[in-house]
């Protein structure tokens, strides 16, 4: 198992290390020519000074001024240099003549003769540049190569990184799978197994969670079932005895155990429809038809209510979705309204469509709720006013909680708003076609 920051580092050095021999070696070609061709013009000024001291050719401009005085007398002065003597100091100085400004240097061998020889400072300058930038030329050459070559050493090293993050990115709600990688380096292998543990922990726990929820449920219905037809009998036998029940005490008690009857149903339902697990099975559905078969099966509630239920819009709108998901969505939202509608109501249905979602929008001329509980009604288990709400209706508070998850699963949103009527909630969901 490689290591991440062995192989940067050394690969890394490796690379350095050889782009800066490689530019250390064509800067010294580069300096040797140059410091060859300065050798080879001293050689010529030489040679030229010695020709012109015995006059064979034209003189030579080369760049320098020479002059050669012996006991105050100028026996030799090239093309450059003045009449008069360049310098008076012994050794180096700077002067100026010939419109110049001038290094020279004076020696004397001997108490009769005296050397000048002067160069332009102008001319230094520029050959030192020269020189240092034959000998810096390569180095700046070669920092575009390092970064390129540190750009795609760094990405071959951080890849295994890259496909960690692109698995995590690519997993669904649902998938708790432990992400796999081949040649995982060091750093990141604990990482990866810390990650694929705490996936199987995840999954674990959902498990638990959806089998309790279940196993809860299931073993609740039976018990249920029972106490409901007994009640049934007992009511049945205190009516044919008899007996009365001015208190309503076995009415009450039909209705809680009704009650808790519906709350399992419910408790059943979130689990199934929880997107963390739930497996949906997407197919192209026709919404406004499920909206129909919705209003059909509620239709003797609302009737009983003499309500007025009414479906608006399109007349077919096809999505793809979950069918159980998308039917449970529209029935709750259409029994919610009803149950919590006065009788003598209105509930309305309408769906349109925009290019990308579909949009239902149920509404109802009823209570409503107030704008600040709008964030509070999807928790599970919240009702406005609690048990004690104002239509007096029995509730579990899990149905738009159902709601919210089915839109979840389906990517899509929900909103709430004050009814088009005086008064009621109006309900909009929005999922993509």
């Amino acid at each position: 198992m490689r290591s991440l920051r062995r192989y940067l580092v050394t690969v890394l050095i490796a690379l350095f290390t050889l782009i800066s021999f490689v530019a250390a070696l064509q800067s010294y070609k580069q300096s040797a020519i140059r410091a060859e061709a300065l050798f080879d013009q001293d050689l010529q000024i030489v040679a030229s000074s010695l020709l012109q001291q015995h006059q064979v050719g034209a003189q030579q401009q080369l760049g320098l001024a020479l002059q050669v005085w012996q006991k105050g007398q100028l026996l030799y002065r090239s093309a450059l240099a003045p009449e008069t003597s360049m310098s008076d100091a012994e050794g180096f100085s700077e002067h100026n003549f010939a419109g110049k400004r001038w290094r020279v240097y004076r020696q004397m061998p001997n108490d009769e003769l005296t050397v000048i020889v002067a160069q332009p400072l102008q001319q230094r300058q520029q050959l030192a540049d020269e020189v240092i930038t034959a000998s810096i030329y390569p180095v700046v050459l070669s920092l575009p190569l390092q970064a390129i070559l540190i750009w795609l050493v760094v990405s071959k090293a951080l890849s295994p990184i890259k496909r960690f993050s692109e698995q995590l990115a690519s997993k669904k709600a649902n998938d708790l799978s432990p992400v796999l990688l081949e040649q995982v380096p060091a750093e990141l292998d604990q990482m990866l197994k810390t990650t694929n543990q705490l996936f199987a922990r995840l999954a674990d726990a959902f498990e638990r969670e959806k089998r309790f929820a279940s196993d809860v449920a299931h073993e609740l219905r039976t018990p249920l079932s029972v106490l409901q037809v007994n009640l049934h009998n007992a009511s049945q036998q205190w009516h044919r005895s008899g007996i009365s029940d001015p208190e309503g005490s076995m009415l009450a008690l039909q209705a809680g155990v009704e009650r808790m009857s519906a709350l399992i149903e419910q408790i059943m339902l979130l689990n199934r429809t929880n997107p963390e697990h739930f497996q949906a099975r997407t197919e192209l559905l026709d919404v406004a038809g499920l909206c129909r078969q919705v209003v059909a099966d509620w239709y003797p509630q609302i009737d009983r209510k003499h309500q007025h239920i009414e479906l608006l819009g399109l007349e077919h709108l096809s999505l793809r979705g979950d069918a159980f998901a998308l039917r449970l969505l529209v029935s709750n939202l259409v029994g919610n309204a009803s149950k919590y509608t006065q009788p003598g109501g209105t509930i309305q249905l309408q769906l349109s469509a925009t290019p990308d979602k579909a949009i239902l929008v149920v509404q109802d001329n009823g209570p409503g709720i107030a704008p600040e509980e709008y964030h509070r009604v999807f928790d599970r288990f919240y009702r406005v006013g609690g048990d004690r709400h104002q239509s007096g209706t029995l509730g579990s508070g899990l149905g738009l909680a159902i709601v919210r998850d089915i839109v979840m699963l389906h990517q899509g949103e929900i909103g709430l708003s004050q009814s088009d009527f005086s008064s009621g909630l109006k309900v909009t969901v929005e999922l993509p076609l």
